[in-house]
């Protein structure tokens, strides 16, 4: 269509006016700025080359990286080294070698490096915070302190922590402030002989074999008054479930979920030493899943429509649900890292392109992106919202900083680090405040309500830490000795409520709350009693009635 020469003229003329109106409608926008370009360290120069697709979409660990310090990193990847035999290797083992990186920042130098062997593709490192990390070679786990012992000729030596011999490590939790871990195994047994093919008739059909109990076993971990020292360990308690999981637990008791009917739950939160506080409610239509995210703050997945997570929601140890989002899109793989200091968290997720089914394999065509989004714990405001590249279905390729203020993950064949705004007063009273309402700790056994005593057997089968002495590993952490292949973190399903170990969460949950003894469904229960903020003045509502609005992702 032609335009009017008239209305043409009158255009040019209203230039200067418009360009007032359109600079003063900007200006906002230049205030309201995203976070600057990230600090890209490539990894060509550290010796990384590009891993194999099928294994990282399989849930396997290739790629890892950690924060020492809030000035140095530890990059992990697998490499391509040459592999001696070794006498008796299991026919099982997927043997590979580490490559372990401690960088400098901003400047990407390397300080040291060292090379490991493992014998599985399942997960191997945890930051034990403050510098110490853990290391898994099959079933031994030992520490080590690389920056600590940097004056040293080994700074990644290693020193003993745990060894199981007739159980196998099926997963390994940390608490976000790093001072619980969780150690879930199974017995080890050997592989069923193949069925005999007869040859008249027709072939037989197996039986299903049982799914092995787990034994949980807790341990409150001590770090050391010498930063190069051996990380030290009290064992605090058993349980027992029918699949491995993140059971929601602190150093001073944990969360049990109520079923009250209607799709509507309830949290209780249970100290060791008998105290229990009823917390806010939660509304879903499944199972909702909830997990700790410092001493006092947790949040909850649960699902809006069906059994697909789709909503996120977060609460404290006041009785206050503080805030809900959703959750959109088809997704797999939800994982999470935490830096409680600062009152922050990072969830990661690989979304896809359409539905998938829970622990079956995906292809990349079905990958839509894996998504990387900072969260204020207290308010639910997103900090920063980034991507990694490739994307790597265990997680643990992206980092947040001990003091919060930045973020590092694996992008584009380099190290990109973004600087967080730094807390604001309002957010800095919110971290104090959830400081102050954390429970009591206390040294008691790590016991659910109805739990039994562990008998003979059991207590004989507990993993129990290291007795050997400083000197009985070997001195190169690539010769440290030796569980099976299927020793990895199985990935969460899809759309499923995320585990700090990347296992099925939903069904870890279940089992928690049928050990701890509690009612489900219960039908009558009394309205939270911390629910309600106490006030004179009708007009004043609870603390989550003010929820911001679903954010996409």
């Amino acid at each position: 269509m032609t335009v009017p020469r008239s209305l043409i003229s009158t255009f040019r003329r209203s230039l200067p006016l418009i360009g007032v109106v359109l600079f003063s409608l900007s200006s906002p926008l230049f205030a309201a700025r995203g976070p600057e370009p990230p600090l890209r360290l490539p990894l060509e120069p550290f010796g990384f080359q590009p891993l194999s697709e099928q294994f990282l979409l399989a849930g396997s660990s290739m790629l890892t990286i950690h924060y020492v310090d809030n000035q140095h990193l530890l990059l992990t990847f697998s490499a391509r080294h040459l592999l001696k035999r070794l006498p008796d290797e299991p026919e099982d083992d997927m043997d590979r070698t580490l490559d372990a990186v401690l960088l400098e920042l901003p400047s990407g130098h390397v300080l040291a490096r060292t090379t490991w062997r493992t014998h599985d593709h399942g997960q191997y490192l945890w930051s034990l915070g403050h510098g110490h990390f853990l290391l898994r070679i099959r079933d031994t786990l030992t520490t080590f302190a690389p920056l600590a012992n940097l004056s040293t000729s080994q700074p990644f030596a290693e020193h003993p922590f745990l060894s199981t011999d007739n159980r196998r490590i099926a997963a390994v939790i940390l608490s976000p402030d790093a001072d619980l871990l969780t150690v879930e195994t199974v017995k080890r047994t050997p592989a069923p002989p193949k069925p005999k093919t007869p040859l008249f008739g027709p072939t037989p059909v197996e039986p299903a074999p049982e799914p092995p109990v787990v034994q949980i076993n807790f341990y409150r971990l001590h770090l050391p008054p010498e930063s190069g020292a051996a990380v030290k360990s009290n064992f605090a308690g058993v349980a027992h479930s029918r699949g491995t999981g993140g059971v929601p637990v602190t150093i001073a008791g944990y969360l049990a979920t109520v079923d009250q009917g209607h799709h509507h739950y309830a949290f209780d939160f249970h100290s060791y030493a008998g105290k229990v506080d009823e917390l806010s409610p939660f509304d879903s239509t499944c199972r909702p899943f909830p997990l700790f995210v410092s001493h006092s703050e947790f949040i909850v997945f649960g699902c809006r429509a069906g059994n697909a997570i789709g909503a996120v929601g977060g609460f404290n140890m006041r009785g206050q649900e503080m805030w809900e989002q959703g959750l959109f899109g088809d997704f797999i793989a939800p994982s999470l890292v935490y830096a409680p200091s600062s009152g922050r968290f990072a969830l990661s997720r690989v979304l896809l392109h359409s539905s998938a089914i829970s622990d079956q394999p995906i292809s990349a065509d079905e990958i839509s992106s894996q998504t990387v989004v900072v969260y204020q714990t207290d308010s639910g405001k997103q900090i920063l919202h980034a991507d990694c590249t490739p994307v790597e279905r265990a997680g643990q390729n992206f980092a947040l900083s001990p003091d919060g203020l930045s973020l590092a993950l694996i992008h584009a064949n380099a190290i990109e680090i973004y600087h967080l705004p730094p807390l604001t007063p309002k957010e800095e009273n919110a971290v104090k405040l959830a400081q102050t309402s954390a429970p009591p700790e206390n040294d008691l056994p790590v016991r659910f309500v109805t739990q039994p005593s562990p008998s003979a057997e059991e207590a004989d089968s507990t993993v129990q830490p290291e007795a050997q002495p400083a000197n009985a590993v070997a001195p190169t952490p690539a010769n440290t000795a030796t569980s099976t292949s299927d020793s990895a973190q199985p990935p969460a399903p899809a759309n499923q409520a995320p585990a700090a170990a990347s296992s099925d969460a939903a069904e870890a949950s279940t089992d928690a709350a049928q050990a701890s003894g509690d009612p489900s469904p219960e039908v009558h229960r009394k309205p939270p009693t911390l629910y309600t903020l106490p006030t004179d003045k009708p007009s004043d509502r609870p603390a989550n009635s003010d929820r911001p609005k679903d954010n996409p992702q």
